[in-house]
């Protein structure tokens, strides 16, 4: 019964070499991998193990034939799926290349059909540009430059972004000039063959220099003007208007200080001071309200100067 167990198990071995084998070498067709399998079949089938024990004097039985088997099947496994796994990636570098020739190809085709229906596809593309179709004739060289880029439809395009630029410049003097300057250095660099452009930006380059120049000259005038006047309005009282140095001063001079009363200071600013025209009620040497106009002259700190009643 052992035996029969064990030629059993041998017939099975047999036939996972066999099934294995044809497995792995249905890919890669390894003269290897035949050997690797023939061998292990030859091992495990008992009329070829029992004449290899009877040439050799191996002892292929229990433990050692285990041993031999699992040898021989780690072995046709490891050739097997290195061998599958180098067939796999040589055919899809293969696909891989064949790919990519079929895509230059294509494009080679592609381009072989622009070429020859260029001269049509340039008249076209012109016709609809010199009617003001621009837009169309963008679309026409969008679609055949995204095939096939060729420079003779980049030349095209250039000429249609200039066109469309100048339309732009058309009413040019009522365009600001930062806006103006910008769409001239746009054409200079669209055309640089054309002298006008690049002298249109030289000039409203410099006159937008000279503008900024001015206005910032105004801003340090109105700056300083603003500064000035700041001065000059601290020196009198914010509730009345009196100026105060000169209020003071007046009524140092009165007959009556108690008596004073502000009506109304208008000035001039002299660059230097102020000059001032004050008007005041106060009670006279009769002791009667009367008024008087006050005129006196400050500098810039509001000391006065003169001062005339």
């Amino acid at each position: 019964m052992k035996a029969f167990f064990f030629k059993f198990l041998g017939w099975v071995g047999v036939l996972v070499f066999l099934l294995f084998g044809i497995l792995y070498y249905a890919i890669t067709y390894s003269v290897v991998l035949f050997f690797v399998t023939v061998a292990g079949m030859l091992v495990c089938a008992p009329p070829s193990r029992r004449w290899i024990i009877e040439r050799t004097g191996l002892n292929l039985y229990g433990r050692a034939m285990g041993i031999a088997f699992v040898v021989l099947f780690i072995a046709q496994a490891w050739v097997g799926i290195s061998e599958n796994v180098d067939v796999l990636l040589a055919r899809d570098a293969r696909q891989e290349r064949d790919k990519v020739q079929a895509l230059a190809k294509a494009r080679a085709d592609e381009h072989a059909r622009f070429l020859a229906a260029k001269p049509a596809i340039l008249a076209d593309i012109a016709a609809r540009r010199d009617r003001g179709a621009l837009s169309e004739a963008l679309a026409l060289i969008d679609k055949h430059a995204a095939r096939t880029p060729d420079p003779d439809l980049d030349k095209l395009r250039v000429s249609i972004d200039v066109i469309d630029t100048e339309a732009g410049l058309k009413d040019e003097e009522g365009i600001p000039l930062r806006q103006r300057l910008a769409l001239y250095k746009r054409l200079a660099t669209l055309d640089p063959s054309t002298a006008r452009y690049a002298a249109r930006v030289a000039a409203l380059d410099a006159e937008l220099k000279e503008t900024g120049a001015r206005e910032q000259a105004e801003t340090g005038r109105a700056s300083a003007a603003s500064g000035r006047e700041a001065m000059l309005a601290r020196q009198f009282d914010q509730r009345s208007g009196a100026h105060l140095k000169l209020q003071a001063e007046i009524k140092r001079v009165m007959i009556n200080p108690a008596s004073y009363e502000h009506v109304e200071t208008t000035f001039l600013d002299t660059g230097r001071g102020m000059s001032l025209r004050s008007t005041i009620r106060s009670k006279n040497a009769a002791g009667e309200m009367a008024e008087n106009i006050i005129a006196a002259t400050v500098d810039d700190s509001g000391n006065v100067l003169t001062i005339t009643d």
